[in-house]
């Protein structure tokens, strides 16, 4: 099953804003800012982002061994 896109979230989002008679925060700042006080509201064990342990890193995908040859290859030859 495919996740929500990033429109049906926005739209999700402005829909309950709506339904609770919240506005819907303009910028980032003001996004966290609301997200904070919902939290704190609802009782979140972690309302604030510094309240959270920090993402393990991303991994990286592995890099494609036969392209970056080819792009080496290329690379002499315009030499």
């Amino acid at each position: 099953m495919a996740s929500p896109t990033t429109r049906q979230i926005y739209a999700l989002a402005a829909a309950l804003c709506e339904r609770l008679g919240e506005e819907f925060p303009e910028t980032r700042a003001a996004a966290s800012a609301t997200i904070e006080r919902l939290r704190i509201e609802n009782g979140h064990p972690a309302p604030r982002l510094e309240d959270t342990a920090p993402r393990p890193p991303r991994r990286r995908r592995p890099r494609d061994r036969a392209s970056s040859e080819i792009a080496r290859r290329l690379a002499d030859e315009m030499q």
